[in-house]
């Protein structure tokens, strides 16, 4: 009975209370509506393959390792030297749809807590990290090239600045058309002087020129031409006109920079038929050419010629001038192209640079966000104190049964007298009672089933029944022997006691009284009534009878003699295991009483039942005393 109290006391000391604690991330997708849609199912693949991975991300090696570090700085007490094993172990991860749910168990809710709590800062914390290296990588290699687009535009602005000097594209574009105007006119002013020459070559009769007629020629040579450029003009002027219809108005770098350069070329134009204008008014006037009036010297050759080397060499100068001016124009044509190119370039960098920052959390298909914070719990979610306490109860009774069991099958003692059930035709069983062997009620019970009881032969008319009191195991009989003589005094009968257990060493009244019986003159036997109206014998002379010495025929004759002068005769003859007496006085007996306790072992207890049996007696009976409560004859028995 103490088996079951211990083991729930044990069980419910070594039971915890567990509390347990919940977190929830949220994968939302980078795409409106995709849970939602049916039409494209990639999309949505893609997704759920997002939310695993990122389930699975959770759980990860990086993620709880970082957790525990936390874990154990900030919960050095509850979290110790926690590990990543035990703490992924001890955590509960599922995916429900686009949720993320965790759960985890602790004997301590704030430590449930908190592992929940790490966890979660762990995983948001590398993913940050993660999307913040991700932006670096793109933003590093964009910066690099931000910073060399802009070093390149600076050295070509340097470059600008060095082909263009003081003047700019659109200046040194005008300054190219003049000095293209003045080649025009140096030239043409060259085919003059090298016409003129000709002519006076070409003259028979005299070194010198008229040079009236120089002039004319002169004019004729400037009036050809001003025919050229207003030609030329006329032909700007329908470029021009075509260039503003094609345009129609719209607004255009190139179409401004062509416009102004077609009216610089117009204007330059303009200006050199203005000088061929003032050329041959002055020609007219004065004589462009020699200064001469009609009525000077001639002219000479060789003014002429040092003439065409000057308008030669201003020529050669000019168009070196034009040349140089080209080159730079052209260059800086092709500088200004390159300037705009890096500045489109460089553009281009920096929005897209302003599009990582702002964007950088789109380049995967969703982003996790914290829904739900770790819980605290306030009860426990099971508690197995009362359950083991309950298990350890029923283990008790358990292990207390099993050992009972055990100890019963092991145990040789005879327990209960339902044992008895194989032998009970042999040897009926007549009572079986919990009370001892003094007790009245028991024993006037007993007395009845003993008158009630058949005997295997009639007795005698004129002979008082014999009743033998003996035990299987070892002990007196004689308490027993002397409850039934008392119970048949009771009844009115007269009732003669014989304690016929006789030992070696034993020196009691009672055996020195059988023991003079047996060895003496049985001619003047007087019983002698004692306490309760039961008979005893009378005290004889002392001798050394023993229970080796007593032979069958000295016990059946004093037992005769003695049933003659009473009613019942109840004779304790003892243990049959340990007197050698005691077959001597059961076989010389009417009823032989085996009595037992649950003490005797079974083994004996049969022996001594097929010995009883054996004896040439007229009947045998058993009796349980002391039984056990729980005996199954109880309630037919007693």
């Amino acid at each position: 009975m103490l088996f079951g109290p211990v083991l729930a006391a044990a069980g419910y000391m070594s039971g915890v209370r567990l509390y347990e604690s919940q977190a929830i991330l949220r994968v939302f997708p980078q795409e409106s509506n995709i849970l939602y849609a049916t039409g494209d199912g990639s999309v949505l693949k893609t997704f759920d393959s997002f939310v695993k991975a990122e389930t699975t991300y959770v759980a990860s090696p990086p993620v709880m390792l970082r957790a525990a570090h936390s874990l154990a700085t900030d919960n050095p007490g509850p979290a110790g030297s926690i590990s990543v094993s035990d703490l992924s172990g001890s955590i509960e991860i599922k995916r429900s749809d686009s949720l993320i749910v965790l759960k985890t168990k602790s004997r301590l809710a704030e430590f449930a807590q908190s592992k929940l709590d790490a966890v979660v800062a762990a995983y948001l914390e590398l993913k940050t990290e993660a999307e913040t290296a991700r932006s670096e990588v793109r933003l590093s290699e964009l910066r690099a090239r931000e910073e060399e687009l802009a070093l390149r535009l600076t050295r070509l602005r340097v470059t600008q600045l060095e082909v263009g000097g003081e003047f700019g594209r659109n200046a040194i574009t005008k300054a190219h058309i003049e000095k293209l105007a003045k080649i025009d006119g140096l030239a043409a002013r060259k085919s003059e002087v090298a016409a003129t020459i000709a002519a006076l070559e070409a003259r028979t009769g005299g070194a010198s020129a008229d040079t009236s007629d120089e002039e004319i020629m002169r004019a004729t040579l400037l009036d050809r031409a001003m025919a050229d450029l207003n030609f030329e003009r006329a032909k700007l002027m329908s470029e021009l006109a075509g260039l503003q219809a094609g345009y129609n108005g719209q607004s255009n770098m190139r179409f401004q920079l062509k416009e102004e350069a077609l009216l610089d070329e117009i204007a330059v134009i303009e200006t050199a038929l203005a000088d061929r204008r003032e050329q041959i008014k002055v020609l007219g006037q004065t004589g462009a050419l020699t200064n001469a009036s009609a009525e000077g010297n001639d002219t000479s050759i060789t003014e002429i010629r040092s003439l065409f080397s000057k308008v030669e060499s201003q020529l050669e100068s000019a168009r070196l001038e034009a040349r140089d001016l080209n080159r730079r124009r052209i260059e800086l044509d092709q500088v200004e192209h390159d300037i705009n190119e890096a500045q489109d370039l460089l553009a281009e960098t920096r929005r897209a640079l302003e599009v990582i920052r702002l964007e950088s959390g789109r380049s995967l298909p969703g982003y996790a966000v914290l829904m739900s914070p770790a819980s605290m719990p306030a009860d426990p979610v099971s508690d197995s104190r009362k359950m083991l306490a309950a298990s350890g109860f029923a283990g008790g009774v358990g292990l207390a049964l099993v050992m009972s069991l055990i100890l019963g099958f092991k145990d040789g003692r005879l327990r209960f007298a339902e044992s008895l059930l194989p032998v009970e035709h042999r040897l009926p069983v007549l009572q079986v009672s919990p009370a001892g062997d003094t007790d009245r009620h028991a024993a006037d019970l007993l007395r009845n089933e003993l008158q009630l009881h058949p005997l295997r032969k009639p007795r005698l008319v004129g002979k008082a029944p014999v009743i033998a009191v003996t035990r299987a195991g070892s002990g007196p009989t004689i308490e027993l022997a002397r409850a039934l003589a008392e119970s048949y005094a009771r009844a009115g009968m007269s009732t003669l006691i014989i304690e016929a257990d006789i030992a070696e060493t034993s020196q009691s009244a009672s055996a020195n009284r059988w023991r003079s019986f047996l060895s003496g003159d049985f001619a003047d036997i007087d019983v002698v009534k004692g306490e309760a109206g039961v008979w005893e014998l009378p005290d004889g002379p002392k001798n050394n009878l023993n229970d080796t010495t007593i032979s069958a025929p000295m016990v059946r004759e004093a037992i005769g003699v003695l049933a003659r002068s009473v009613d019942i005769v109840m004779v304790s003859a003892g243990s049959l295991n340990d007197r050698l007496s005691s077959q001597f006085v059961l076989s010389a007996s009417d009823v032989g009483v085996l009595a037992m306790v649950p003490s005797d072992p079974k083994d004996l207890v049969f022996a001594q039942i097929d010995r009883l049996d054996g004896l040439p007696r007229h009947g045998g009976v058993a009796v349980m005393r002391n039984a056990l409560p729980g005996d199954p004859w109880l309630a037919v028995r007693t």
